[in-house]
Formats: structure tokens, C-alpha cells, sequence
């Protein structure tokens, strides 16, 4: 996911039904939209002429074995090893919504040799913690990498072939037997499109967060939890062997594997709509010279026939935007997210 630009609104799109009100959190987004426009992300001047890299990169990603992440960004380590003769060696730091694995990456020395894949749910991680860092000011994005939808999956057993049916089925419910929606953590993309579900459908579910996607998974196909938002990725072998059922899609277009799957928009829910976006960042200081490189090796590896290919097999598009692209997709997410995080009351933790 040559060169996209940052996504636009398709023709006919409804404008989203998130509102703002006067709240922190509405405040923090202000705040946020003015840092974006006011940030320099000029890195530290080249100080020598030593080539880029010369020794082996360590890729941190604050995700989990086995997610979707994980997945891409392996992709990306292994390609990117090959374009530039070094080793791109990948280390998973988990938790408190990808807090810890940023932490990391901003801690090392600014050299270029430790950058990170993310998630955009990076992007509401100030919405809900107090960050030991600003995700604006210090983190410069190389990149952005793929695009792509989430899958509202449930379990077999689960009575509800549609949307609509999945919806009545959870308004139905008395208090003691409230539909369970689990997704790989607090803050993720899996929780935040639950969120919005609940929210735009005026339904109670109850939120299980896990400490990962694998767990989740599991817990999901053995019926511990009823429902929840997958990355294409690992939902389509799922639905292919029957282990688990596709309901709907959250972006505003049919997703091409799942072509017979609806949105969630056009099944009942007008305005529904969030889509998955991973990126590659280093930390801000990082210097010129390094972060061009790594944005034109990646952009390159990105688009090769190999890796597009994997990545359309995963249910993803290539984006492999340029340094500026990816800044204007950042602070776009981070206005989407400030509105989601105020419309379901998300506040950050003390």
C-alpha cells in the first residue's frame, strides 16, 4: 500500500457521525492538530559522511508474535536486509497498548540503527495514556507501509449470519448475557472498532482484552468469546476452514477476498469506517541521510513483485508513502482517533 497518496474519501461518502464537544479530550486533539503543523521534523545535521547502514538494524515492534504486524513487518525486515547489506534483525516489546515498544525506540542512540513498525493504533495511544513521550514531536514517520480492513469475525456457534442479525441479537441480551467482543488489547484497532460498533448501534457488549493476537484467537474459534475485529491476514485462513464466520468489513469499500462480505456501512451502519494502516518510524533526531535511505529502501522493497504480492495475499494494500505523506496520514489518524476516543469515552489511564 508507485506512491499513494494519503487516502481520500470515496465518492457518495457519508460524513462521519463523531462529534466534538468542549471536552479534554477535544482539547488534546486541538493540541495535537497544532503540533502536527507546527513540528519540525528536520533530523540532526550530518555530522560525517559514513555510509548508511554499515552495520545491522534492529527493528522493535510494539506488537505481540503472531499479530498482523509482526507479520508485515518480518516481511519487510527480511526484504530490507537484502537491499541494504545489512541484517534487519526483528525484537517484539509488547504492551500497555504499544506504549513499551515506542519507549524502546526512542531510547536508543538517534542513529538510524533502531526503527520500528507500527499500527495506527499508535496513533490514540495518547488518548489513552499519559505517554512518557509526544508522539508527535518525537517520532518521525518513514513511512507508511500497508493499508487494509478489519473483519467483524464470530464464532460458528454464534447465531447471527449478518450484521443486522448479530446487532438484534445483542440488543436482545439481558445484563447477565452480554454479547463478548475480545480483541488483542486495549487500544488496539480490534478494540476501537468494537467501540465504534457498539456506540453507532446504541448495543452493550463487554470488551475482553488480551495480551496479544494468538490468545485472542484461540479463545475466539474455542467460543470463550463471541465476536471481534481480525486483520485480514490471519482472519482469512480462519474463514476459510471454517473455524470462524465473517459478518462484515470496517472500511467503507468491499474488501476484493471477501468479495460477498458487506461493510459495515452498507449493511445498517451509514458512516462506519476504520481501516488498519502499519508504518515504519525512527525516532525524531535521526538523521537525514539515515531516514531517507531507510525511506527509499523500504518504498523500493514495498513495491517489488514479491512483496506486493504478499501483501495483497494478506488482504493489504502497498502504500509506500514519502516522508511527508506519511506525516499528513499521522495527523489525519490523529484526528479520527480523538474523535472516536471522545465519542466512546475513552480517557487516558493516571
Amino acid at each position: 500500500m508507485p506512491i499513494c497518496k494519503p487516502p481520500t474519501m470515496p465518492s457518495g461518502h457519508q460524513e462521519s457521525p463523531l462529534a466534538e464537544s468542549a471536552t479534554p479530550i477535544s482539547r488534546r486533539r486541538r493540541q495535537i492538530s497544532l503540533l502536527i503543523g507546527a513540528a519540525s521534523v528536520l533530523p540532526a545535521p550530518v555530522l560525517s559522511a559514513e555510509p548508511y547502514p554499515s552495520r545491522p538494524i534492529r527493528m522493535v515492534l510494539p506488537n505481540a508474535p503472531g499479530s498482523s504486524v509482526d507479520t508485515m513487518a518480518r516481511q519487510i525486515a527480511h526484504w530490507l536486509t537484502g537491499a541494504v547489506g545489512q541484517s534487519v534483525v526483528v525484537e517484539n516489546q509488547p504492551g500497555s497498548g504499544g506504549v513499551i515498544g515506542v519507549q524502546q525506540i526512542l531510547r536508543a542512540p538517534k542513529d538510524g540503527y533502531t526503527i520500528g513498525v507500527v499500527a495506527n493504533n499508535f496513533n490514540i495511544s495518547a488518548y489513552l495514556y499519559k505517554l512518557p513521550y509526544d508522539p508527535v514531536k518525537d517520532v518521525v514517520p518513514v513511512t507508511i507501509a500497508t493499508t487494509g480492513p478489519m473483519v467483524l469475525l464470530v464464532n460458528p456457534k454464534v447465531p447471527a449470519n449478518s450484521l443486522a442479525e448479530f446487532i438484534a441479537m445483542a440488543k436482545a441480551r439481558p445484563d447477565n448475557a452480554t454479547v463478548t467482543y475480545g480483541s488483542a488489547g486495549v487500544g488496539t484497532l480490534g478494540h476501537l472498532a468494537g467501540a465504534l460498533l457498539e456506540s453507532m448501534a446504541g448495543v452493550t457488549m463487554l470488551h475482553v482484552p488480551y495480551k496479544g493476537q494468538n490468545t485472542f484467537t484461540t479463545d475466539l474459534m474455542s467460543g470463550q468469546v463471541e465476536a471481534g475485529f481480525i486483520a485480514p491476514s490471519i482472519a482469512l485462513p480462519l474463514i476459510n476452514r471454517g473455524d470462524l464466520r465473517a459478518v462484515a468489513v470496517s472500511t467503507a469499500t468491499r474488501f476484493p477476498l471477501l468479495p460477498d462480505v458487506p461493510t459495515i456501512a452498507e449493511a445498517g451502519l451509514p458512516g462506519y469506517e476504520i481501516a488498519g494502516s502499519q508504518a515504519v518510524i525512527v525516532a525524531a533526531g535521526t538523521p537525514t541521510h539515515a531516514i531517507d535511505r531507510l525511506n527509499t529502501e523500504v518504498v523500493r522493497v514495498l513495491n517489488s513483485p514479491e512483496l506486493t504480492r504478499f501483501v495483497e495475499e494478506q488482504g493489504s494494500q502497498v502504500v509506500g508513502s514519502t516522508v511527508e505523506e506519511a506525516q499528513r496520514w499521522f495527523a489525519r489518524d490523529f484526528e479520527v482517533f480523538g474523535q472516536l476516543a471522545q465519542r466512546i469515552g475513552l480517557k487516558p489511564e493516571n
